[in-house]
């Protein structure tokens, strides 16, 4: 254990949530290794979810307990996910897009959870060494770093815009000029392009940030603990300890929260910019159609 009250009481705290090449080589590091825990742990979770629900439909009480406590939270989350969030956005497309949003839901909410087992500790603390010798402790939160969460952002915005492209080219092109007149265009379509790229930027920045700011917090209130537990010593060292160490579960618990909200601002954003373009855009779109057909009829 030693070695991770080493870890825990590091000058600076940052060192404890930034990335890790495992044996001293980038091919791959603790977040690698993250990536794969949760991309196994959402597949865990909701394939054999998915067949319990698929299998039971009757919706009784028995059934509910014939699928599992499980099934029944994923399907509640599931459902609430469309028809009160994805629904009054995408309308009738909602069906259309629901799989990708419910993906990108879970594997985030998954990764910011995974990141809150102390598992990087735990190697640690087994004594773990890499082929140099050197001790390793292999563990983190993949959505910690701003690489995955741009990844993450990068996946929604080929998502959106090539949604959109792919559904009505000509509406797409259309949302780019804002319905502003000609000669407005050259100043609106940059500041449009703009406008999509920042909104990516956004969705990558605010989920590693609020991830990052949290666990450095936590680590940060650790250090404290061992700090004052080692340098004072007796009751009144590990006395003081307690109030730190309080803090850090009370941060703990929200961050439990942060995760489970930063999972559904990723995918809520995701789905509030697919429907701006794929569903409000086609609907601006029809109704112009539609007017000007009034107007040249009135004609």
């Amino acid at each position: 254990m030693n070695t991770a009250l080493c870890m825990l009481a590091a000058a600076n705290p940052v060192g404890h949530v930034t990335d890790k090449p495992i044996n001293g080589q980038w091919y791959v590091s603790n977040v690698t290794v993250m990536l794969v825990l949760s991309g196994i742990a959402t597949l865990w979770l909701l394939i054999p979810a998915a067949k319990r629900i698929t299998t039971g439909k009757s919706g009784s009480i028995d059934d509910l307990r014939t699928r599992g406590v499980l099934a029944n939270m994923v399907e509640s989350v599931c459902l609430y996910l469309r028809d009160e969030v994805f629904r009054p956005v995408l309308g009738d497309e909602t069906d259309r897009y629901v799989p990708v949003l419910w993906s990108f839901f879970w594997f985030i909410l998954i990764s910011n959870l995974l990141g809150l087992v102390p598992i990087l500790d735990i190697t640690a603390a087994l004594g773990l060494n890499d082929f140099h010798g050197t001790p390793v402790g292999i563990g983190g939160t993949a959505t910690q770093s701003i690489w995955v969460t741009g990844t993450l952002a990068v996946i929604a915005f080929v998502f959106i815009n090539g949604t959109a492209i792919i559904k009505d080219p000509i509406g797409f092109l259309k949302h780019l000029t804002a319905g502003a007149p000609v000669f407005m265009w050259p100043i609106m379509v940059p500041v449009e392009l703009i406008g999509m790229i920042v909104k990516p930027v956004a969705l990558a920045l605010r989920l590693f940030a609020n991830m990052t700011g949290g666990h450095i917090i936590v680590a940060t209130l650790l250090g404290f603990v061992v700090s004052l537990s080692t340098a004072l010593g007796g009751v009144s060292g590990h006395g003081l300890a307690i109030v730190p160490l309080i803090g850090t579960i009370v941060i703990y618990f929200l961050e439990i929260m942060v995760a489970f909200i930063q999972a559904y601002i990723f995918t809520f954003l995701t789905c509030l910019f697919l429907g701006q373009l794929v569903v409000h855009a086609h609907d601006d779109h029809e109704h112009d159609e539609s007017h000007g057909g009034e107007h040249a009829a009135a004609h």
